[in-house]
């Protein structure tokens, strides 16, 4: 046989082999390959969903945590919290998670530790694959699109600069979905698909308007990054900050009650000049890498218009914050927290960091995998370090090892239904506390505190008279005498107080372990 008549012959195997498959997809039973294309990524996600857990652990009633579902306890059992109803209802005025949840445990019947840990992994689960869908959309190769991935996986927990929010929360809040909802914006709207970006980042915005507004200022941004639209981008980022300095210039002088300007000073984190020395780097180093690769790749492309969509929102961001938000300026642009846009260009950056490094791994795979592997260990390392009294994981029904905690399901147990708390203002610093949430495990009411209730004080104005008045009463409460404590909360309702261990005092405490004691307000 010729050669030429086997090359025909070849080339016709393979053309009956093409002609086949089609045929087979009209048909609408694709071979066993396609299927396993299809169907593989979606496999090795919900293999990575647990690991994810297992790394960066789960504390379902600490920090904002306890907050959300203290309010999803609230709309299930309106006689809980009378005394504090503001404090725990207040999120629940603009977002439907705590109402949609509340819905699941009354129709299904499902206890609520229950459903918050299948929402925490639903919530891994739809992370992954939003990171997933966005790096198919910016990277040709697959060594790229899974290096993206399992970056981000590591990153899950990572901080934020120093904005007091992470990636994702190793706990269940309207963030959990929000981001998520807004990757699977990035993808489309990279993608071409711009209604059903809109779409995405609406329902995200039913959820936590505040993170969906930052995520559509990032999709407008991805729309101007076009080549041939460079100078409607610059445009855009001059009108941002030009809109910040008009709301300066028109709000910096409005008298303000005391209560409205001390729950906004009392969340250092709302201001650059309050941030620690380390976390100026968190906003400088990713900017300064993303405006390299927009640099190199001259804005073109899926990682260009990516890098250069990032670098523009994140610069106007900064600039912002730096010339129109600080203590004696506009307290509104302060609430409005406009850092927390760098969560969208961490996302960003994080995928396209873990994309290149993807790219690298086929060739040097042992540094990659160390590379990996470092990056795990640090994230791991944070956690632990972030909850180092409490179980790494809080399984349903476990009893917890953080000895506050113990001491708070006391309380659900053994105190009245209707049982106010005093503690000191600043309790949630003390050692061991992990900022667990008093109120969502020992399901009773309690004096506002400076930490949790003046997160949602700084930023829902109805809950700033009752708080910044309750704090009064209870700073350095730990500090003060019995005759004092009396004194201080006898309008306040409290019938209890909570005390760590070694504070002195001759109240009855019926319940005492080695970091904390419970006891009954004037009982001696």
């Amino acid at each position: 046989m010729s050669r030429r008549s086997g090359n025909r012959k070849r080339k016709g195997s393979r053309l009956a082999t093409h002609v086949a498959g089609s045929a087979s997809e009209r048909r609408g039973t694709p071979d066993h390959r396609s299927r396993l294309t299809r169907h593989h990524p979606l496999l090795i996600l919900s293999l990575l969903t647990p690991c994810v857990l297992l790394i960066h652990g789960y504390h379902p009633y600490a920090d904002d945590g306890a907050i959300y579902v203290a309010g999803i306890q609230k709309l299930l059992h309106p006689e809980l919290y009378r005394h504090d109803a503001v404090f725990v209802l207040s999120q629940t005025r603009f977002s439907i998670f705590a109402w949609v949840l509340a819905a699941v445990v009354r129709f299904a019947h499902l206890p609520l530790p229950i459903l918050l840990l299948a929402c925490h992994l639903a919530s891994i689960f739809l992370f992954l694959l939003g990171c997933w869908r966005v790096a198919v959309k910016t990277f040709a190769t697959n060594a790229s699109r899974w290096g993206a991935v399992l970056l981000a996986a590591c990153f899950f927990t990572l901080p934020v600069a120093g904005t007091s929010i992470f990636i994702m929360d190793p706990y269940v809040t309207a963030r959990s979905f929000s981001t998520p909802l807004s990757l699977f914006a990035l993808a489309a709207a990279l993608g071409g698909r711009w209604i059903q970006a809109v779409l995405w980042v609406a329902l995200a915005a039913a959820l936590h308007p505040l993170m969906a507004g930052f995520a559509a200022i990032f999709l407008l941004a991805l729309r101007l990054a076009e080549p041939r639209m460079w100078r409607g981008l610059a445009v855009f980022g001059v009108l941002g900050l030009l809109l910040c300095a008009l709301i300066f210039l028109g709000t910096r002088h409005v008298p303000l009650e005391l209560a409205s300007s001390q729950a906004a000073l009392s969340r250092s984190y709302f201001f650059l000049s309050s941030w620690n020395w380390y976390e100026y780097p968190g906003l400088i180093l990713p900017l300064v890498l993303l405006i390299a690769a927009a640099w190199r790749t001259r804005g073109e492309g899926p990682v260009g218009r990516l890098s250069a969509a990032a670098a523009v929102v994140g610069v106007c961001a900064l600039l912002a914050a730096v010339c129109f938000v600080h203590r004696s300026g506009s307290l509104l642009l302060a609430r409005l927290q406009v850092l927390r846009a760098f969560h969208m260009i961490y996302l960003a950056g994080a995928l396209l960091l873990g994309g290149f490094a993807g790219r690298f791994a086929p060739k040097r795979p042992c540094l990659a995998a160390g590379a990996y592997c470092l990056v795990l260990l640090a994230m791991f390392a944070g956690q632990r370090l972030t909850y180092p009294a409490s179980n790494p994981i809080e399984w349903p029904g476990i009893t917890p090892r953080n000895l506050w905690q113990q001491a708070f399901l006391w309380i659900r147990a053994d105190t009245p239904r209707d049982a106010i708390f005093g503690m000191d203002s600043d309790y949630i610093e003390s050692a061991g506390e992990d900022a667990q949430g008093f109120r969502v495990m020992a399901e009773r009411s309690a004096v506002a505190d400076w930490y949790k209730d003046g997160g949602v004080a700084s930023v829902f104005p109805p809950a700033q008279e009752q708080w910044w008045r309750e704090v009064q009463t209870t700073k350095n409460l730990d500090a003060s005498t019995d005759a004092q404590r009396i004194h201080r909360l006898k309008d306040s309702g409290a019938s209890w107080i909570l005390f760590p261990a070694k504070t002195a005092t001759e109240f009855s405490c019926p319940y005492t372990n080695p970091a904390v004691k419970v006891c009954r307000l004037g009982v001696r």
